[in-house]
């Protein structure tokens, strides 16, 4: 039993820094438009998500050999006592990380398309992608720099 109360504090503390390095890449996307940090927020992010991936795993481990599905399973069926308490408060503190890792995961991908998006426009800006007629000053006859694709449907 002193083994799920072990393995759910590795896991609170490896979401908790998880979380903190999903925390520190959407600062980067957001204050930088340049992507300065960007790589480095998101190195400094793998080794805590591999360390969680395997926490994980000795948690479905566990749980095999004491025969139940989920941990919540797990932690119900113990005799009330003190270890249970503190695997259910555990149990209710990872639950609550993990949902703050899905709002974070969900936020940091909109600011993800929104700088890709910024550095498709600034490349077709760069690269001179011409408009299309309708953007033509009125009576020009031609557009200049026609290079056959329209502006912001360019795909770099």
């Amino acid at each position: 039993m002193d083994e799920a109360v072990k393995l759910l504090r590795a896991q609170m503390m490896l979401s908790m820094e998880c979380l903190e390095g999903l925390q520190a890449v959407k600062k980067a996307l957001r204050d930088n438009s340049n992507g300065a940090g960007v790589s480095d927020a998101v190195q400094a992010l793998e080794a805590p998500l591999t360390k969680l991936g395997q926490i994980v795993g000795l948690v479905d481990k566990f749980l095999q050999r004491v025969g139940k599905k989920r941990m919540t399973a797990y932690a119900v069926g113990m005799p009330d006592s003190v270890e249970r308490d503190a695997v259910m408060r555990l149990l209710a503190r990872v639950q609550g990380l993990e949902n703050e890792m899905q709002k974070e995961l969900a936020s940091t991908k909109v600011l993800l398309k929104h700088s890709k998006e910024f550095a498709d426009f600034h490349i077709n800006v760069m690269t001179q992608t011409a408009a299309s007629d309708t953007y033509a000053p009125p009576g020009a006859a031609t557009v200049e720099n026609r290079r056959g694709v329209k502006m912001f449907d360019a795909n770099v």
